[in-house]
């Protein structure tokens, strides 16, 4: 049975190039139970299993990768 799954939408704050893009993909794809759906410039959204992950892990990921969530 699929579990129910949240979106998650996250505002980033120092990013302004492709690399940056990369890198924030990169991180939320290490986060377990969490899909990326997209990332651009300033935001990322997020697929999430909530039995599995949270907003706060998501976050964090981000920042270990160096950049700042907006409210976290």
């Amino acid at each position: 049975m699929p579990t129910d799954r949240t979106t998650e939408t996250l505002t980033i704050e120092g990013m302004s190039c492709t690399h940056c893009v990369a890198a924030v993909r990169a991180a939320l794809e290490s986060v377990p139970g969490a899909s990326v759906l997209t990332v651009e410039i300033g935001s990322a959204e997020v697929s999430m299993d909530p039995e599995q992950t949270s907003r706060a892990q998501l976050a964090e990921a981000v920042e270990d990768a160096g950049f700042d969530v907006a409210g976290a």
